[in-house]
């Protein structure tokens, strides 16, 4: 297994956990001697992007404003 699979592998499984959990880990993490000095470094939370942000995007403005039309032309119907 490469790091960044690791690494990617972890993010996933730390998301899916409950907030129970999420505390129980993270005491763990502290009171392991390879861990503790790495999980002080980070004493505000990391912000992550979200892995969809901009997905949407067309070239062509805000398509919020032209939805009837664009199902429109999808379904060959008139507005």
């Amino acid at each position: 297994m490469s790091a960044g699979h690791a690494h990617e592998e972890l993010h996933h499984l730390v998301d899916r956990l409950s907030p129970d959990q999420a505390r129980r880990l993270l005491r763990l993490v502290k009171t392991d001697p390879e861990l503790a000095d790495v999980s002080d470094e980070h004493d505000e939370p990391v912000r992550r992007r979200l892995s969809i942000a901009g997905i949407g995007a067309s070239g062509e403005g805000d398509l919020s404003e032209r939805v009837e039309d664009l199902l429109a032309e999808r379904f060959n119907r008139s507005v």
